[in-house]
């Protein structure tokens, strides 16, 4: 699937797009059905909630479930993002964050790439990210929020947290590096908040270094989102002194080639 000149535009101008119902309810229940399997191996890819202890997320499952392994190849997914980065592309990193209803909890406000450059030695902002919604995202339970625009410039300018040492301090709701409060005020004096939603089936792609972070779910429905970040095949990670593991960051930077059926549910 192709975007459309539009599209092209409103990310390269936004830095994200929200294209509703790209797929199916049969589809979007094909992947339900895989969670609790995914969610159920303990094992360092899965986090949890530092306070309640419930899944906060999973990752990297796409190497082991074959659902989400037809995922990532499908023509949906990867030539939307082949086109806007005008690139081959792999997949740079995969997971599943639950936000579960009433005790999921926040995401800072932050910028991907930073993350990505400094902890993995991305070199350019060349990657985005494809969030499929697994369950309605509504205005109460934590969608994702992002500044728009604000993937022009710069990185922001951020604070790094004390006693932040290794990679699980990447993934908790206390970031390792924090955006900080006067420079995300000025992002969003300039361009506002906008908190893109949908039913379930839903995408949002959006770009490295787009400000972006969500409340706590406050609501008792699940907010469930698949989130796929493919980068191109021509910015490779670089060597880092401390790597995170390959479940989070791939170092195998070989092209995808789109495949699979028009529907990821069998007929």
């Amino acid at each position: 699937m192709k975007l459309t000149d539009d599209q092209v535009e409103a990310y390269e101008r936004d830095g994200f797009l929200l294209l509703p119902a790209y797929f199916s309810a049969d589809e979007v229940a094909l992947m339900r059905a895989e969670l609790p399997a995914v969610f159920g191996v303990e094992s360092p890819a899965l986090i949890r909630e530092a306070g309640s202890g419930v899944v906060r997320g999973v990752h990297g499952v796409h190497e082991s479930n074959p659902v989400f392994a037809a995922l990532v190849h499908q023509a949906r997914m990867v030539e939307p993002a082949r086109q806007l980065l005008d690139s081959d592309v792999y997949v740079h990193q995969f997971k599943i964050n639950a936000k579960l209803a009433l005790v999921g909890d926040v995401w800072e406000w932050h910028q991907d790439f930073l993350f990505w450059h400094e902890e993995d030695g991305m070199p350019e902002p060349r990657a985005l990210t494809i969030g499929l919604f697994l369950d309605d995202v509504d205005e109460f339970n934590g969608p994702l929020m992002l500044v728009p625009g604000s993937h022009h410039g710069d990185l922001c300018e951020v604070s790094r947290q004390p006693d932040t040492e290794g990679w699980a301090s990447t993934l908790t709701s206390s970031l390792k590096y924090q955006v900080r409060a006067d420079t995300l005020a000025d992002a969003v004096d300039g361009r506002g908040i906008v908190a893109p939603k949908g039913p379930a089936g839903s995408v949002l792609i959006f770009h490295s270094k787009i400000l972006h972070g969500s409340a706590p779910n406050m609501s008792p429905r699940n907010r469930t989102i698949v989130l796929t970040t493919y980068n191109s095949v021509d910015n490779a990670l670089a060597e880092v002194a401390d790597p995170r593991p390959e479940f989070l960051a791939s170092r195998r930077a070989v092209a995808l080639t789109p495949r699979g059926a028009e529907s990821l549910a069998p007929a």
